[in-house]
C-alpha cells in the first residue's frame, strides 16, 4: 500500500524528463522558460537566449547605432537577422534598426544634394567612377558631382569657383543693401515684405525674428 501512495506522489520519470526537454534556460537572465519563449536566430547558432532578453539587447546596440548586431553567445561571431526578429521587436524599434542599416550602407558610397535649392534629393555615386556630369532623378538638373554645383560646361571646377566667389561677393554686399536677413538654420536669404516682422524660412520652416525688428530699435 505504501508503495501505490508513493508511486501516486511522484511523477514517472519519463514524465519528468520530457519536461526538462520541453524547457531551457537563457543564458542571459538566468531564468527556466518554456521551448516558446526561445529565440530562434535564422542565421545559424542556436545559443539558448529568451525572447525578451534579445529584445532588449538589440535595443542596446541600436541605440548605440551598431549596424551588425552579433549573437550575445560567448565568442559568437554569428550575425542576427533583421527580419527574423521583427516578431519581438516594437515597430519603433524594427524601423530604427532599419535606418541604422540604411545610414550605414549609404556611408560607403560617394554622396551629393542636389544642389537645386527646391530640390536637395541625395544622390549616390554607386559605381565608384569618377563621374563629372550628373542629372538628378528628381528634379532633372545636371551638376557637377565633383564640385556640388550646377553643370558648368567647358569650364574646369576651379574655374567656376572663382566665378562663384565673384558672384557671392556681389550678392553679399546686395543682402547688405536690401537689408535681407538670413536663416540661420539653412543659410537662405528671407526678405519681410508686409506683414508680421516673425518670418518662416520656406525651405526649414525656421521661424525667425526679420533683421528690421533690430534696425527699429
Amino acid at each position: 500500500m505504501g508503495n501505490t501512495e508513493q508511486s501516486m506522489r511522484e511523477p514517472p520519470q519519463n514524465s519528468r524528463e520530457k519536461e526538462e526537454d520541453s524547457s531551457f534556460t537563457c543564458e542571459i537572465c538566468i531564468e527556466p522558460l518554456p521551448q516558446n519563449k526561445k529565440f530562434k536566430n535564422k542565421k545559424g547558432c542556436v545559443h539558448p537566449f529568451c525572447l525578451d532578453c534579445i529584445a532588449k539587447y538589440i535595443e542596446v546596440k541600436v541605440e548605440d547605432h551598431i549596424t551588425e548586431v552579433k549573437c550575445p553567445g560567448l565568442n559568437c561571431k554569428k550575425l542576427l537577422d533583421p527580419l527574423s526578429c521583427r516578431s519581438i521587436l516594437t515597430p519603433q524599434l524594427f524601423e530604427k534598426w532599419c535606418d541604422v542599416l540604411c545610414n550605414s550602407a549609404v556611408l560607403k558610397f560617394d554622396r551629393v544634394y542636389c544642389p537645386s535649392s527646391d530640390c536637395l534629393t541625395l544622390i549616390l555615386n554607386e559605381c565608384k567612377d569618377n563621374i563629372r556630369r550628373t542629372m538628378c532623378p528628381n528634379c532633372k538638373n545636371f551638376f557637377c558631382f565633383n564640385c556640388k554645383h550646377p553643370w558648368h560646361a567647358g569650364s574646369h571646377c576651379s574655374e567656376n569657383g572663382e566665378l562663384r566667389d565673384r558672384n557671392d561677393l556681389l550678392f553679399s554686399k546686395l543682402v547688405e543693401r536690401k537689408k535681407w536677413t538670413r536663416c540661420p538654420s539653412c543659410n537662405y536669404c528671407v526678405e519681410l515684405l508686409t506683414g508680421c516682422l516673425v518670418v518662416k524660412c520656406r525651405y526649414v520652416a525656421f521661424l525667425l525674428l526679420h533683421v528690421l525688428i533690430l534696425l527699429k530699435l
